[in-house]
C-alpha cells in the first residue's frame, strides 16, 4: 500500500460562474467510491472539475505533470509533462488551465506562468524567474491573470476574451493570499485590501464559494475557517483541509485527516455546513484515505484522490 508523504497546500483562486447554480440539499453519499482513474506506475492527485462539468484535471506526484480527462473517465491525454501541478485551474469557458510552471537551471528552481489549451498548445505569460511565491490567478472573468509580486499586483494579458455573458457585468474581485494575510483585489488598480481576520497566521488553501459571497481557507498549524468576503462573520470548522464548495455554497467538503509525520494513516471527507452546524462523514463507508476533495459544479459528485493506489475516485451524492 502506498502512503502519501505530501501536504497539500494551495494558495488562491478567483471565483468564477459559468453555469447554473444546483442546490444541494443536506448531502450524503450514495454507494461506494468508483474508481476513475488509475496508473500502477503514478500517484494521480489533486483531481479539479472544471467549470462546466465535462472534465477533469489533475496531476501526479511531485506536481509533475497535468492530465484531463472526460467525467467518465474517458479520454485521458496528457496536457502537460511540465511541474505544473501546484494550484492550477481552470478557465471559465472549461477550455485553458492556468499553471505556475517550475524548472531547474544550473541547479536552482526558476518558475514562470503558462496558460495550457486542451488541444495541446500552450501560452508562455512570464518568463522564468528566481522567485514567485505566490500562485497566479485569473482576473477580469479570464481577459487578465494576475500575481502579486512584492506587494503588488502584476496584471498580465491572458489573450482570452470574456465571456459573453459576463461582458455588462461589472468588474470582478479576486482574492489572493499573501505571505501572511488573506487580501482582496481589483485590476486595474495595483492595491489589495486585508481582509484577514488574525494577525500573523500563515493561510493556505483559499476558496471562494460559487455566489462569490464566502471564502472558505485554512490557518496553517490551526483549524479550517469561513467568512464572509468582508472578512466579517468568522466561522470556525475544526481541523480540516484542502476545502471545496458545493455548488449551492451551503456546504464546504474538507478531508479531516490522521498521519504519523511521515504518511497518511487515515483520511475522511466531511462536509462542514458554511454555518458550522453540521458535519457529515461522506466515506465512513470505505476503507480508502480519501484526500483532496473536488465538488462537482453539479453537485452531484465529488472527486477525490487517494494514496492507496494512486488513483482518482469519484463519489456519488444524493441532492
Amino acid at each position: 500500500m502506498k502512503k502519501s508523504t505530501h501536504f497539500i497546500f494551495a494558495i488562491t483562486f478567483a471565483f468564477s460562474f459559468l453555469i447554473p447554480i444546483m442546490a444541494v440539499a443536506q448531502p450524503a453519499s450514495t454507494g461506494s467510491p468508483e474508481k476513475l482513474i488509475s496508473n500502477s506506475s503514478k500517484e494521480y492527485q489533486r483531481p479539479a472539475w472544471s467549470p462546466d462539468g465535462s472534465k477533469i484535471a489533475f496531476t501526479a506526484g511531485r506536481n509533475q505533470g497535468i492530465w484531463i480527462t472526460n467525467a467518465d473517465g474517458t479520454d485521458m491525454k496528457q496536457v502537460t509533462d511540465e511541474i505544473a501541478g501546484f494550484g492550477f485551474s481552470w478557465s471559465m469557458d472549461s477550455q485553458n488551465i492556468l499553471a505556475r510552471v517550475s524548472e531547474t537551471e544550473n541547479r536552482r528552481q526558476k518558475m514562470g506562468i503558462k496558460i495550457y489549451g486542451l488541444d495541446g498548445s500552450s501560452t508562455q505569460i512570464t518568463e522564468l524567474r528566481d522567485d514567485m511565491p505566490a500562485l497566479p490567478t485569473w482576473a477580469n472573468f479570464d481577459e487578465n491573470v494576475v500575481l502579486i509580486t512584492n506587494d503588488k499586483i502584476e496584471k498580465f494579458d491572458s489573450g482570452k476574451e470574456t465571456p459573453e455573458q459576463f461582458k455588462t457585468k461589472s468588474r470582478q474581485a479576486f482574492y489572493v493570499l499573501k505571505p501572511n494575510s488573506i487580501a482582496t483585489g481589483m485590476v486595474p488598480e495595483n492595491t489589495t485590501t486585508d481582509i484577514s481576520p488574525f494577525e500573523d497566521a500563515k493561510y493556505l488553501n483559499l476558496e471562494v464559494s460559487p455566489d462569490g459571497q464566502k471564502l472558505a481557507f485554512e490557518v496553517y498549524g490551526g483549524n479550517l475557517y469561513v467568512m464572509n468576503i468582508d472578512g466579517s462573520g468568522l466561522v470556525d470548522l475544526g481541523k480540516a483541509n484542502r476545502p471545496s464548495w458545493s455548488p449551492d455554497s451551503k456546504y464546504v467538503c474538507a478531508m479531516v485527516a490522521e498521519d504519523d509525520g511521515h504518511s497518511y494513516k487515515s483520511s475522511d471527507l466531511i462536509a462542514f455546513s458554511a454555518d458550522g452546524s453540521q458535519q457529515i462523514n461522506l466515506t465512513q463507508t470505505t476503507d480508502l484515505i480519501a484526500m483532496n476533495p473536488a465538488w462537482s459544479p453539479s453537485g452531484d459528485k465529488i472527486a477525490f484522490d487517494s494514496p492507496d493506489d494512486g488513483s482518482i475516485y469519484i463519489l456519488n451524492i444524493s441532492q
